[in-house]
């Protein structure tokens, strides 16, 4: 790798790179952190951290490890394929990428998050769920996050950025030791993937296996082993197309190895042991109801403390 980050003297190398790459102005608008997300995903497939423009000191995390620029990901041969979710909030100053890289040829299912301070990267965040895990993973040829993240709400139909983040925070108290009460509102045809799995259908993933639709598992109370979840951010809110990026901890104690769902059927906790998840989600949010949902979920030691929450 060509010389992986470093605080550079008084900050004059970085302003003289930042000049001619990303002119500096008072503020950085959509454009802008689209700009220095593909500028980020581009350098990083090359393993040359060199041309970004860099605050004096930078955080990155890969699954809420902390990291060098240029260890883990950057170092692992990594490859981006065509076709991820790019999205931007100019009122946060974070640009976030979702979608397939690959580390020495093998897929993964990636959401990235960078903060941009004055037109320099000052935070970089990844979750990145590989095969190996032990988690939902479909097969991610041919895979693209919907077209419906990046399409614009009528306005009769569109939700103030406080509304959209309430619902979403509404899901996760819906999630968490899942009672069968909803503190938010999906449309009928709700539907979630997770690392590219359709959680939904009925037919798959764990206690999802016992009931289709979003609102139909949550109301039977099949996520009742998810204890709690934390350290939620929501860094990009979109109120026109109704889209809201979440990143959270899920934590599973596993107090029980199975349980009852309303309906009296008996279902197996996931894992036997205890465990958290890191959560990197996209919702599509319509009419005041969540209508998609997709993300990348990768596998943590339980109750592991969160680098980002304050």
């Amino acid at each position: 790798m060509k010389n992986p980050m470093m605080k550079l003297a008084g900050g004059l190398a970085l302003a003289l790179l930042t000049s001619t790459v990303f002119a500096q102005t008072s503020a950085c608008n959509s454009q802008c952190l689209g700009d220095i997300a593909r500028a980020y995903l581009r350098d990083v497939a090359k393993q040359d951290s060199t041309h970004l423009p860099w605050a004096d000191q930078v955080r990155y995390t890969e699954n809420n490890v902390a990291m060098m620029i240029g260890d883990s990901f950057w170092g692992a041969g990594p490859g981006i394929q065509d076709g991820g979710l790019l999205l931007t909030d100019t009122s946060t100053g974070n640009v976030v990428w979702f979608g397939i890289s690959t580390e020495h040829g093998q897929p993964a299912y990636h959401g990235l998050r960078l903060k941009v301070s004055n037109k320099q990267i000052s935070e970089v965040e990844s979750y990145i769920a590989r095969k190996e895990m032990p988690e939902a993973f479909a097969v991610t040829d041919g895979f693209k996050p919907d077209a419906a993240f990046t399409a614009t709400v009528p306005a009769a139909s569109r939700r103030s950025r406080e509304q959209l983040i309430a619902l979403v925070d509404g899901y996760f108290n819906t999630k968490q030791q899942n009672s069968g009460q909803l503190f938010t509102a999906f449309s009928a045809d709700c539907v979630q993937k997770t690392n590219g799995v359709t959680t939904t259908a009925g037919d798959v993933y764990w206690a999802a296996k016992a009931v289709a639709g979003c609102e139909a598992q949550m109301k039977a109370g099949v996520y009742k082993p998810v204890d709690r979840i934390r350290a939620r951010r929501y860094p990009v809110v979109n109120e026109d197309t109704g889209v809201v990026v979440a990143l959270s901890l899920e934590d599973h104690a596993t107090r029980y190895l199975d349980y009852k769902i309303a309906d009296g059927k008996t279902l197996n906790v996931q894992f036997p042991n205890p465990n958290a998840r890191g959560h990197f989600d996209v919702f599509k949010i319509e009419n005041g109801a969540i209508k998609r949902i997709e993300g990348v979920s990768a596998s943590l030691p339980y109750y592991i403390h969160s680098l980002w929450a304050e």
